[in-house]
């Protein structure tokens, strides 16, 4: 009897997995702010300037110097990073932006 409800029990949780279908695919961030030290060494922040949100960059290669105004498209990070503040997004592209005038502890308009 118990056996029969484990396997009850089992065919339900893989129905209810197959009827739910694949995970949404996660869509670009497009973001545009100051880039700032995060707390952990190595880590890069931007709060967007339009939505207020807060970033943690991943960016492969060539990483913009800190209190650099830029705009950057990434997608959601799959996992853990060592970075403790902000959403992780995997940069895909970024850009200088000089009409962002960027001052410490202020938050430049859009």
């Amino acid at each position: 009897m118990m056996k029969r409800a484990v396997l009850f029990a089992m065919a339900l949780a893989a129905a209810a997995t197959a009827a739910a279908g694949p995970a949404p695919q996660p869509k670009p961030v497009h973001a545009q702010g100051c880039v700032a030290a995060g707390v952990e060494a190595g880590c890069l922040v931007v709060k967007d300037v339009k939505s207020g949100v807060l970033y943690n960059l991943l960016i492969k290669g060539s990483r913009p110097v800190i209190g650099t105004g830029i705009q950057f498209t990434g997608m959601p990070h799959d996992g853990v990073t060592v970075c403790m503040q902000g959403v992780a997004l995997d940069v895909t592209t970024w850009a200088r932006m000089d009409s962002l005038k960027c001052v410490a502890g202020q938050t430049p308009k859009p």
